[in-house]
């Protein structure tokens, strides 16, 4: 069965761009990539940091189920060196990849919730969705992404990045 899911990318250090670009390619070796927003360069959220991030949000289809393409999203972030940090505090990472929805699915486990729990805190989520799938309605807070980013209480700043990989 195919299912459609939105994921969150993001890197700060080394080549972010290049980091991101690698990883939607691994995706793309197990789901189909049906869009990709703009790369957004963005300010850390939840801790201080001299880099900025890149961000992007993907729209995929994948046979996968939602506990198998977390697996395969970890994967992928530690093939690229990311290490998991044990105390679950924001910190610098080469990759960052988030399940942010699935189909219409609304799961709370241990190991991954959907849709994901600080989607709606983030303009550095929400800009790049609603570039790709502003009509998106969520499927817990029954309303489109266009409306939960006007209603967004972030106020970092987001910018398509000028930079090239």
């Amino acid at each position: 069965m195919n299912h459609i899911a939105y994921i969150s990318v993001g890197s700060n250090l080394k080549d972010r761009i290049h980091n991101c670009k690698n990883a939607i390619d691994q995706i793309s070796l197990f789901s189909k990539i049906l869009l990709s927003s703009s790369f957004y360069e963005t300010e850390s959220w939840g801790y201080e940091d001299k880099n900025l991030f890149i961000n992007s949000v993907i729209k995929i289809e994948t046979t996968l189920s939602p506990s198998q393409l977390l697996n395969n999203l970890q994967l992928i972030e530690q093939k690229y060196g990311r290490i998991k940090n044990i105390n679950n505090n924001y910190e610098a990472r080469i990759i960052d990849l988030d399940i942010l929805f699935f189909d219409k699915i609304i799961l709370n486990s241990n190991d991954l919730v959907i849709p994901h729990m600080h989607l709606y805190d983030r303009n550095f989520v929400l800009i790049p969705f609603n570039e790709i799938d502003p009509e998106f309605l969520c499927p817990s807070r029954k309303l489109k992404i266009f409306k939960l980013l006007q209603i967004c209480q972030d106020k970092s700043k987001v910018y398509i990045s000028t930079l090239s990989s």
